[in-house]
């Protein structure tokens, strides 16, 4: 976490968490205290963001991989549960984006085209599997299943350890990873961590490492921000490998806006013409 963050937490841990939860989640010697697994899943998920829709407003970003590197800004609409749409501008409109739970929708603004498709899109532009309720999670600093599972409620089979100053929730406890990859030289492994703040149980970082795939992608939240009743971050860092492969993105969120009349739709014209990508094997 950096500076900015650190400080603004400690400001709200000052401000919401007194005595009483100190107590609770540090020993008498100040160190972190050992919680169970479900509590510290249910604290989690009891402190998202409540909304039914989020509006990033002209938000920065940027993004590198071996061969390029573009700076942009951009709106982002989220509609829960439902759909994610995305402007990409630069100077003008060149992109826009709709996510649903079934399809990936791209608009070239520019070359006037519509190309459609399935994650599978995404999966080989970002190097791991994903699908809406990754995305939506990933934004909104939401915990998830890897790898993706419609089934959310596996993420009570995860299990947690406490690091340094932060709880460690992870789908494969430790000692059984060294001992299944280390040990026993298996490749078959998935590894995906989440590391949660005390007090405030905001997720600061997720860590996925695909063994089998030779890939790993890391997403860092930064510069929490007090919205809406509750910690939120404006800052996500993410960086992705697969073998020589890698990317990086950073998005900076200035203006969010919960539950307002502002909105993003997405519609074209018939001179648009239509591309869909076929991704069977």
């Amino acid at each position: 976490m950096g500076k900015s963050g650190i400080i603004l937490v400690g400001i709200i841990l000052i401000l919401f968490s007194g005595c009483k939860s100190t107590k609770e989640y540090y020993t008498k010697e100040g160190t972190l205290r050992n919680i169970a697994d479900y509590k510290l899943i249910n604290s989690t998920t009891e402190n998202y963001l409540n909304y039914n829709t989020l509006f990033y407003k002209r938000f920065k970003a940027r993004y590198e991989d071996s061969n390029n590197t573009l700076s942009f800004t951009g709106n982002l609409y989220i509609e829960k549960d439902s759909s994610i749409v995305v402007s990409v501008l630069k100077g003008i409109e060149w992109f826009r984006v709709r996510l649903t739970n079934n399809s990936v929708e791209i608009l070239d603004k520019r070359k006037k085209t519509y190309t459609s498709g399935d994650y599978k899109i995404l999966w080989d532009k970002f190097m791991v599997e994903l699908d809406y309720h990754t995305l939506q999670s990933i934004l909104t600093n939401q915990l998830f299943v890897y790898p993706i599972n419609s089934d959310q409620k596996l993420i009570k089979r995860y299990k947690h350890e406490v690091g340094i100053g932060e709880y460690l929730l992870q789908s494969v406890k430790t000692g059984r990873f060294e001992r299944k990859y280390r040990k026993e030289k298996t490749n078959e492994m998935i590894f995906h961590q989440f590391s949660i703040m005390p007090d405030v149980f905001k997720i600061s970082k997720v860590n996925i490492k695909d063994f089998n795939a030779n890939s790993e992608l890391d997403i860092n939240y930064d510069n929490f921000l007090n919205i809406n009743k509750s910690i939120f971050p404006s800052i996500i860092n993410i960086n992705g490998q697969r073998g020589n492969d890698s990317f990086s993105i950073e998005l900076r969120f200035e203006h969010i806006d919960i539950d307002s009349d502002s909105s993003l739709g997405f519609k074209f014209s018939d001179k648009y013409k239509k591309v869909v990508i076929s991704n069977e094997d």
